[in-house]
């Protein structure tokens, strides 16, 4: 029997990348899961059933709610582990597990180059307001980039979540790259005959996703906005919103498929990675107005399924929005463009690449 390894970043919450693991631990039921941070309580109920086995740094007090703080020991937690001896290894990486060490196959499925040290990496110094705290952060980034690159040499190929990540790639690290795109559940959505009651966006708190921008145009059109999600953003956006913007949490997945459904429009202003959540609005019958760079020019087709506008500004929001008031929508388009995105091209798609590399490799492809 092929012997398999399946590892992920951070076990700590539900989001994108987790779905796509989620749904590698189905492809390879028989495969070893690993982490980087893989806590043992306080999981939502899809990962709380999974035997993750954690590096270290599982174990330091506090890694479940404040995993970022850990940043500099990633790459030393994730060459701690040992997968030396595995046939194949699958590594979901949004920054750090592409780091492992093994002497096996390696294919990394890559959400995205860290983008902290990469594509962001000087807005990411400009937040830092002491120029102490900026330049030790430039240092740490220093030599995480430099980490990266090394590791990027040693993985067999690379699979990229988007054409956006796949430039990343290719620009970072000098590699090449086949896109296969997340997987897409469909079948939890559904499109429902009535009228949206507000806007919505489906975001982790965080400052590149520039959820602040829908914040400050709904306010100021008076338009009902609701916000989905978890993030250190949250007080600051809380104190820029008027009386139309709530803020939800984090909400159980079950509720999703209705949230999504009675809204009128998803509003997506950062730049995405790939963009599962304007899938799920499309796939029940939403339009999407999106940010015109990365993953959104995938996932959203203008004037058919969304609005793309092209500048990080109130003004082109406000511009989308007018456009996306003058459109008769048609769900059924939204939808069949989300169709696209479901599990079976996700599974064709790693399958292909997997047969290919052990072939290469003379390696027993798995049954």
């Amino acid at each position: 029997m092929t012997k398999i390894a399946l590892v992920h970043d951070y076990w700590v919450t539900l989001r994108g990348g987790e779905r796509v693991f989620l749904a590698l631990t189905k492809m390879f039921p028989q495969a070893d899961c690993y982490a980087l941070i893989a806590p043992k309580r306080g999981l939502p109920p899809e990962m709380a059933g999974l035997p993750v086995r954690s590096s270290f740094l599982g174990k330091l007090p506090g890694s479940l709610r404040h995993y970022r703080t850990y940043l500099p020991l990633y790459p030393m937690a994730a060459r701690s582990l040992n997968l030396r001896g595995y046939d194949l290894v699958i590594t979901s990486s949004s920054g750090f597990t592409h780091q492992i060490v093994t002497d096996s196959v390696h294919i990394c499925y890559c959400h995205t180059p860290l983008r902290y040290a990469w594509n962001e990496l000087d807005d990411t110094l400009a937040r830092q307001r002491s120029p102490i705290a900026r330049a030790l952060l430039s240092y740490i980034l220093g030599e995480i980039r430099r980490a990266d690159l090394r590791a990027a040499r040693r993985v067999t190929a690379y699979i990229a979540n988007s054409t956006a990540v796949q430039q990343r790639i290719a620009r970072y690290y000098q590699r090449d790259s086949d896109v296969v795109h997340p997987i897409v559940d469909t079948t939890r959505f559904f499109p429902q005959l009535v009228d949206g009651e507000y806007l919505l966006v489906i975001s982790h708190l965080h400052p590149y996703k520039r959820v602040d921008l829908a914040v400050q145009v709904c306010t100021a059109l008076n338009l009902p906005l609701l916000v989905v999600g978890v993030g250190p953003e949250r007080a600051r956006l809380e104190r820029m919103a008027g009386p139309t913007v709530r803020f939800a949490g984090r909400l159980d997945d079950a509720v999703m498929p209705d949230v999504y459904a009675r809204c009128r429009v998803l509003l997506q202003c950062g730049e995405e990675d790939f963009g599962i959540a304007a899938l799920e609005a499309q796939a029940s019958g939403r339009p999407v107005i999106a940010f015109g760079k990365g993953g959104a020019l995938e996932t959203v087709v203008d004037g058919v399924t969304g609005i793309h506008f092209f500048e990080q500004s109130p003004e082109a929001v406000m511009w989308a929005i007018q456009r996306f008031q003058q459109i008769a929508w048609q769900p059924h388009a939204a939808r069949l463009h989300a169709e696209q995105f479901d599990e079976a091209h996700f599974r064709m798609g790693i399958q292909r690449i997997v047969e290919r590399e052990l072939v290469a490799a003379k390696v027993l492809v798995p049954a």
